[in-house]
């Protein structure tokens, strides 16, 4: 067998490996979703199916948005058209009575720009360095555990970071060492409408400009200035042009897009440096270093960096223009490990070069080359099979939703706080709280008039009452804490006839509820516990050890069984404040 053969197979192998641990426990929760970005992002994706490409709303650009809709909309014809639903109606029905099927569909586009990504970034690095690299690069982002647990999200990240491989696949054409007759003006097009595809999937991937920039330059630096400018205006109309094609609606709502955006920089940038520039930064670095590859790959990638900064500057500056400038932008937002998805390829790249410098130093052989990847990669590799087997365990609420429908009379009227128990409501208490927040049910939305109709009705339903503040959802009413506990006690949760809490337990409460808590002690009765703990687990651990939640940067810590929060049911004694 040729070298070129056998890598060809283990790159498959490597491909099958990735994406095997990107689809298990790919169902978790379902037909749940405790992901509130995850129900987000689909209900704005099926909101096509309305008439209109216009999302009404520039959070991100809407590529994304368009791609899942359609990658969803081919399931769903896939059901119609082998009679398992019956009508187009009936299809609509299935988000609110059996949304299993459309969420993992959903998760498996995630899957899928996984696993693309690590064959992607095998071609990336052959054409920077060299075979080995490319094997060593791919397996590392194949079991680098951010990755593979983000690859399991209905969400922009992985695949924004798939378009970002792509966009430095047709960036590199551009460097002069990778062609024998040079590059031409076609590839300064290629890469500006790569990078464009990138930007319209985030917006966060216009960090693409440097490394695209660099490449043009270096590519006309010997042709004069006049070459260079026409070469970036070649390359930024192409980026711009994509860019638009494919989230049009940015350019014919400007206002509504930079409301948007600044709304956005506002909750995750203006909220993370009230402490000054680059206050995130040392918990970036800890979720970078501790969460993100593993942390003999993230070593190698720091001193493959370093290493190829000394032997071929130009070449570590191009792969370099991306990820640095995009690490110093999110450094200065609101802590969250996702953001840190783009940076991984670049990671396993670096690592996989780093060793593959190694053995061609030693002139070791091949059998040395894999010894040394899989010792590196097996701690990843570990953590990553035990996130997805812990994503396979059912969540607290799930048990908790389980308690209740075996327990607790349909109708019955429920408090719980948001993102807690999946419970369906009723639709007396849908049209109840619709009444109240719009005046009358002709005004809901489109979603709500078709859960509305829905027949048979979804059982069982229950009347559903909300804790904390907000409240601007039409379809629920809420009762805020500051109306509970206290002199206050209850009343407001009796005078709603609520017979039932659902309750979460964190480690370090908002103080804003710990006087309805000591009001629900005192006046009701706690029915049932579901925790995220294992069995033994002392008091002192659970309290150093936060619970897992999906939109969150918590550890899946050795302390925990399974994801949510801690839970308690209670029940309300029939007499009391």
């Amino acid at each position: 067998m040729s070298p070129r053969s056998r890598d060809t197979l283990v790159l498959a192998a490597i491909c099958a490996l990735a994406l095997a641990l990107r689809v298990i426990g790919l169902q978790y929760g379902l037909p749940a979703v405790y992901n509130p970005d995850e129900a987000a992002i689909m209900t704005r994706a099926l909101s096509f199916a309305k008439g209109t490409l216009n999302p009404g709303n520039f959070l991100y650009p809407t590529f994304y948005f368009y791609v899942l809709f359609a990658w969803v909309g081919v399931y769903l014809g896939f059901l119609l058209l082998t009679g398992k639903v019956e009508s187009i109606a009936a299809l609509q029905r299935l988000y609110f009575t059996a949304p299993t099927g459309i969420y993992t569909a959903g998760r498996a586009l995630g899957a899928a720009c996984g696993a693309a990504t690590v064959a992607l970034l095998h071609r990336l690095t052959l054409r920077v360095a060299d075979p080995r690299a490319a094997l060593a690069a791919a397996v590392f982002l194949a079991v680098a555990p951010l990755h593979v647990r983000d690859s399991h999200y209905v969400k922009h990240d992985v695949p924004a970071t798939l378009a970002i491989v792509v966009a430095y696949l047709a960036i590199a054409r551009l460097w002069p060492a990778q062609r024998a007759d040079g590059p031409t003006s076609r590839d300064a097009l290629l890469a500006g409408a790569a990078c464009g595809v990138a930007f319209s999937t985030h917006y966060y991937c216009v960090f693409l400009a440097v490394p695209l920039a660099f490449a043009v330059i270096a590519r006309h630096r010997n042709d004069g200035v006049g070459a260079i400018v026409r070469g970036l205006a070649v390359a930024a109309t192409a980026s711009a042009v994509t860019f638009f094609a494919l989230s049009p609606f940015i350019l014919l709502e400007p206002l509504t897009a930079w409301r948007d955006v600044v709304g956005n920089r506002e909750i995750v940038v203006d909220r993370a440096v009230a402490e000054g520039a680059f206050a995130p930064a040392v918990r970036y670095m800890d979720m970078l270093w501790t969460d993100s590859a593993g942390q003999p790959i993230v070593a190698l990638a720091i001193a493959g960096a370093l290493w190829m900064l000394a032997t071929s500057p130009a070449r570590a500056a191009l792969l370099l223009a991306f990820p640095v400038p995009f690490l110093l932008f999110i450094v200065n937002t609101a802590p969250a490990s996702r953001y840190l998805n783009p940076v991984m390829p670049f990671v396993a790249l670096f690592a996989g070069w780093t060793i593959s410098q190694a053995v061609a130093r030693i002139r070791a052989g091949h059998a040395v080359f894999w010894v040394a990847v899989i010792a590196v990669a097996a701690p990843s590799l570990y953590g990553s099979i035990r996130a997805v087997q812990f994503f396979r365990q059912d969540d607290t609420r799930t048990l908790a939703q389980r308690y209740i429908e075996q327990h607790i009379g349909p109708g019955s009227t429920v408090a719980i706080q948001p993102h807690s128990v999946m419970l369906m409501p009723t639709r007396e208490s849908l049209v109840e709280a619709v009444s109240q927040k719009l005046g009358s049910i002709e005004q809901a939305s489109a979603r709500l008039k078709l859960q509305l109709s829905l027949e048979p009705y979804p059982a069982p339903a229950y009347r559903l009452i909300y804790l904390g503040s907000g409240g601007l959802d039409a379809d629920k009413i809420y009762v805020e804490y500051e109306d509970l506990g206290g002199s206050a006690g209850l009343s407001r949760l009796r005078s709603l006839s609520v017979a039932f809490v659902v309750v979460k337990r964190y480690n370090n409460p908002d103080p804003a509820t710990l006087p309805f808590f000591d009001a629900l002690a005192q006046n009701g009765r706690r029915i049932a516990v579901f925790s995220p703990y294992r069995p033994g687990t002392t008091a002192a651990e659970q309290a150093r050890v936060d619970p897992f939640l999906h939109n969150t940067d918590i550890r899946i810590a050795g302390a925990l069984e399974r994801p949510g929060p801690m839970l308690e049911i209670w029940e309300l004694n029939a007499s009391g404040s």
